[in-house]
């Protein structure tokens, strides 16, 4: 007896899910609405190279590192939106070195930071919305180093991002996204890094879409 109530059980659970995962499946960014949001993922450090930083007089590489960010966005239209988004690491400048298994040590501590300003074109598929955006905004380079002239040097910088946003309901999800960025150095050189963030959000007000 307990077999069959156990089906009719699994049996209620799956239709209740299926219920819940059709109800939401229009969930998507309104036109009007506000997210926020907080994650945490990867930092992919790039290198500064000979001559693009006044401390080192050698090419020294920013390790890969923990990333944590935030971020705050309007949706203006079904496609499109804009957002601020705040991102920073605490990592360091390694001897840049060749070889599978080189040895690199530390030379400094590196905490990077960055604020930009990001427009958003989204493509909504139901309650999965991809998007693609571009955006610019300023770098905090900040080298823990004795000279107080090369911390806390703040740069211009743009990026350019992919990701996707899940909602489980209109006011809530899920997003991840992929980051590239350039930084503006020294001698016309450019500080390189990549980023993977992941987070949750929580969206409100706006139009509901039809």
């Amino acid at each position: 007896m307990n077999g069959p109530l156990r089906r009719r059980d699994l049996l209620c659970a799956a239709l209740a899910i299926a219920a819940l995962l059709s109800a939401d499946a229009s969930a998507q960014p309104a036109p009007g609405s506000i997210e926020a949001g907080v994650g945490g993922g990867r930092f992919f450090g790039g290198s500064f190279p000979s001559g693009s930083n006044v401390y080192f007089g050698h090419r020294v590489q920013a390790d890969d590192d923990i990333l944590k960010g935030v971020w705050l966005g309007a949706q203006i239209s079904r496609s499109w939106g804009i957002e601020v988004a705040v991102r920073r690491t605490e990592t360091h400048l390694v001897e840049s070195a060749g070889g599978v298994f080189a040895r690199k040590p530390a030379v400094a501590g590196f905490v990077p930071a960055t604020i930009e300003l990001v427009g958003l074109w989204s493509y909504p598929l139901g309650n999965f919305v991809p998007y693609a955006g571009f955006g610019l905004g300023v770098s905090n380079l900040d080298i823990d180093v004795e000279d107080v002239s090369v911390r806390d040097v703040t740069r211009f910088c743009m990026s350019a991002t992919l990701g996707a946003r899940f909602y489980a309901a209109r006011w809530i999800g899920a997003r991840i996204d992929v980051r590239g960025r350039a930084t503006t150095l020294d001698g016309g050189r450019w500080f390189l890094d990549a980023e993977l963030l992941a987070g949750v959000f929580v969206s409100f007000g706006g139009k509901a879409l039809p």
